[in-house]
């Protein structure tokens, strides 16, 4: 008998399963011997059908067992982190891993599977091209926002990348995500560029600019004790300093430079500062002041200082005209881009089984 090899024992008759070693896989196999006790011949078949058939099903069991066991130990969490001569698998990270970022990685697994499957739809593929011109555009922005050179752009993606958590295979994902959402906008047409536009950012990027001051009121009643107050003689930075509810208060309504075609900017405020000679103060104009989430709507009394003229080597517009145009294209495609992914996430049923994520999940779209 093997030792460690299942028998079975009937009428004196020990019936051996004798571990073989299977020659396709190098695994341990099974042969099946039936072995009178005393060499004593059995005197019916039946009952030694009956033993084989038995034993047949019970090696079988046996090493479905030993292949079970081996593929478990094969399938044993590999050690990801040793703190001190403590081994750690992922089953020991994952809860707390699950609870600290896993919202925003569903979040993200989820916008791919939303963009594979909307992309397979239509017949698309997104192409490796794609995802490095991702990252050359990436590089490329943030070396222009920064002003710096293109030689500093790696350090400057590896920055970002730090700081949001991106390693490689986060990183690549983000890259593959952008690179099919740009590829779908494009199918659709969905970005056009006007000459006017490329005349109005020429404007802000390389025009005149207004020098300005500010003093912003929320009734008529104010705005006439500020018409007062100025024509009596008390100086504009003062009575802004002391009643206007902009933060340019601070600085005696002092506005940061600004165009005459920067939108962020009320028309109205930009046509009477026009109209106005430097030096020269408006009468009250009814604004909605601020960004949208905190705009304020009140009276506006403002104040021209003076215009910064564009730089004498500013260029002529037709030099810049095709970079101007990527650049619009680029800025309004990322907006088509944010729109599409919040519209596929919101087209897609997420829902996180286990608690830790769940949480998480939760957590982020709570935001």
């Amino acid at each position: 008998m093997t030792p460690g090899v299942p028998a079975i024992w009937t009428d004196d008759v020990p019936v051996a399963a004798h571990a073989t070693q299977d020659t396709a896989g190098g695994r341990p196999g099974c042969t099946f011997v039936c072995q009178p006790a005393n060499h004593r011949v059995m005197n019916t078949t039946r009952l030694t059908v009956t033993l084989c058939g038995a034993l047949t099903l019970a090696c079988i069991g046996w090493s479905g067992a030993f292949h079970r066991a081996e593929a478990a130990a094969q399938d044993q969490p590999r050690v990801v982190a040793l703190v001190g001569d403590r081994a750690l698998g992922w089953g020991d990270l994952a809860q707390e891993l699950a609870e600290a970022a896993g919202g925003q990685i569903l979040e993200e697994t989820a916008l791919r599977i939303a963009l594979e499957e909307t992309c397979r739809a239509r017949g698309l593929s997104v192409p490796a091209d794609a995802v490095n011109a991702e990252r050359r555009l990436l590089a490329e922005l943030l070396a222009s926002s920064a002003d710096v050179s293109a030689d500093d752009a790696e350090r400057l993606v590896a920055d970002v990348r730090a700081r949001r958590g991106l390693g490689e295979r986060r990183f690549e994902a983000l890259l593959w995500r952008n690179a099919a959402l740009r590829m779908l906008v494009r199918k659709d047409a969905l970005v056009q560029v006007s000459d006017a536009d490329i005349d109005t950012a020429y404007a802000l990027k390389h025009g005149p600019r207004f020098r300005a001051r500010l003093i912003l009121v929320t009734t008529m009643e104010q705005a006439e004790q500020v018409k007062a107050r100025l024509a009596g003689g008390e100086s504009f930075a003062d009575v802004a300093a002391q009643i206007s509810v902009d933060p340019s208060s601070a600085r005696g309504g002092m506005l940061d430079p600004f165009s005459p075609s920067d939108a962020r900017y009320p028309v109205a405020v930009r046509r009477a500062l026009a109209d106005l000679p430097d030096g020269a103060t408006s009468l009250p104009i009814a604004v909605t002041w601020g960004e949208a989430t905190g705009a304020i709507s009140g009276f506006a009394v403002l104040k021209r200082e003076g215009t910064i003229s564009p730089p004498g080597q500013a260029p002529q517009i037709d030099t810049v005209r095709a970079t101007l145009e990527r650049e619009i294209r680029t800025v309004r495609e990322r907006a088509e881009m944010d729109k599409l992914a919040r519209a596929l996430l919101e087209q897609t049923r997420i829902s996180a089984m286990d608690g830790s994520l769940n949480w998480s999940w939760s957590r982020r779209q709570d935001r």
